[in-house]
């Protein structure tokens, strides 16, 4: 799994990495190939953006560990990646639900107007 990020010569991955705060090589949740799947997958960097918060949140929602002194607990980080989320959906414009039209009639009968009593 490799890591990139170069500001001086931006690329889509670099973007996604800057929007997500992903810039620390070592720290970093996402590979470049990851961010090159959601960036194929979504279309744009700015949706990828949206797609690779969600698998962030994913990840930071396993159960928490305790064992003796360790303690491992996601919660607020995961707090914090979603106000990320609604964030970059506002700031880009990408709803949190989206829909599509149904006919009415049967795609299948190769009717092209709305029968007649609709």
């Amino acid at each position: 799994m490799t890591f990139t990020y170069t500001p001086e010569t931006p690329t889509d991955t670099t973007r996604v990495r800057f929007a997500l705060g992903d810039v620390t090589d070592g720290e970093n949740f996402l590979s470049d190939e990851e961010i090159g799947m959601a960036l194929s997958e979504s279309g744009s960097w700015q949706a990828a953006v949206i797609s690779c918060i969600k698998t962030i949140i994913a990840r930071l929602s396993r159960p928490d560990f305790r064992a003796d002194w360790l303690q491992v607990s996601n919660a607020e980080a995961r707090k914090g990646f979603e106000a990320l989320l609604r964030e970059k959906r506002a700031e880009y414009g990408i709803a949190a639900i989206s829909a599509t039209g149904q006919s009415v009639y049967r795609a299948d009968s190769l009717q092209d107007d709305v029968p007649e009593g609709w």
